[in-house]
């Protein structure tokens, strides 16, 4: 096994299911390698395994920098993954894939930074006559770079578009990025033109206390003057905010609806803070009698439970799509030819089935074919 879930909780894994012969611990790429050349072996490093009956955890491996010199061959999977809506499928192809590893900054919530060692990972990234090595190999309509931070250097994005653009690729891309992006519209207006779609951009909260204990580096004002530039371009504005920011109460939680409105964010992303084993998080509720952490890591107060902060998520995310909301992100949809008139049709017809399937099921009434 491997991946970030394993390597944390890598004990609990190997205690619990006994069919686990062992885990990777951290990258996996040159582990693979090992294993494939030795076997389950002490000699490897960043690997854990049984041993005459015991657990053995090899010594840790040297954080590398992401490798440019290889990519998944995608012909060998089995899956052809496509965007869904609820159970309805949009026949639109979507892959994922990797153009840097870790992040340059230092939020205090965010533990992405650290692998699940709690290392810190330098940010490194691959060539971009890599990435576009590999974009070529992907059939996939829309590309959604899992980068925790695609854009900490614009002018490798600059070169990557200039690439993109005289290879004539026609595909749709999601990159995770900050609003600094606004710093440079000369190179926003070329990822418009090279088919980049939708910026996941982390705001986090409407109130400089917030961002300031955060450390996010910027402030409402900043925001609001970053926005001014983003508006320019048609991109699809995905802002995270988290439910439950430290000394925040709860109608300064539910602000993120009305400053999110004034931004022009299209969608949001709701979480309830949590702090993860390796969080810095953490070491700030230490002192702080009156914060707590439930078992599945999210933080709560004596002021609000994990069930009202919930009970705010859904709120803020009912209250923030109103009809011009809705109406501006399909228009983006659209331009992006990520909506045509046929699926438009396909949509509108799935949806009215699965509400005559509803009615009728509260009913108690059969229905045939023609709803299902």
């Amino acid at each position: 096994m491997g991946g970030r879930h394993a390597t944390e909780y890598v004990d609990e894994l190997l205690k619990k299911i006994p069919r686990i012969d062992g885990i990777v611990r951290g990258d996996g790429e040159e582990i693979v390698r090992d294993i494939v050349a030795k076997g389950l072996s002490t000699d490897i490093e960043g690997l854990s395994l049984r041993l005459n009956g015991n657990i053995v955890h090899n010594k840790n491996r040297k954080l590398e920098p992401v490798r440019s010199d290889f990519f998944p061959n995608r012909k060998l999977r089995r899956y052809t993954y496509m965007v869904p809506i609820d159970e309805f499928n949009t026949g639109i192809k979507i892959d994922l894939m990797l153009g840097s590893r870790g992040c340059p900054h230092n939020c205090k919530f965010c533990d992405f930074n650290f692998n699940p060692l709690g290392e810190k990972r330098k940010w490194s990234t691959r060539t971009p006559e890599s990435v576009l090595s590999e974009i070529k190999t992907i059939e996939a309509d829309v590309i959604g770079f899992a980068d925790d931070i695609f854009t900490a250097d614009m002018n490798w994005v600059n070169r990557l578009c200039d690439l993109l653009i005289q290879e004539g690729i026609k595909k749709k891309y999601a990159v995770n990025a900050r609003i600094e992006i606004a710093k440079r519209p000369d190179v926003l207006k070329k990822m418009y033109k090279a088919g980049f779609m939708v910026f996941l951009l982390g705001v986090e909260s409407a109130h400089d206390k917030t961002l300031a204990s955060m450390k996010k580096g910027f402030t409402i004002e900043t925001i609001r003057k970053y926005f001014e530039v983003l508006r320019r371009f048609n991109f699809i504005y995905h802002c995270y905010f988290i439910i439950g920011n430290i000394g925040e109460s709860r109608e300064e939680m539910l602000d993120v609806v009305a400053f999110a409105h004034e931004l022009g964010v299209d969608t949001l992303g709701l979480s309830v803070l949590r702090a993860t084993r390796y969080s810095p998080i953490r070491e700030m509720l230490k002192d702080l009698d009156n914060y707590h952490i439930d078992e599945t890591g999210k933080v709560y107060s004596d002021m609000l439970s994990v069930k009202e902060l919930q009970q705010i998520r859904r709120d803020v995310n009912n209250s923030f799509f109103s009809g011009a909301v809705i109406l501006r992100l399909l228009k983006k949809m659209i331009i992006h030819r990520l909506l045509t008139p046929v699926l438009i049709y396909k949509i509108a017809l799935y949806t009215a089935r699965r509400k005559i399937r509803k009615i009728a099921e509260k009913k108690g009434i059969r229905m045939g074919n023609v709803v299902r």
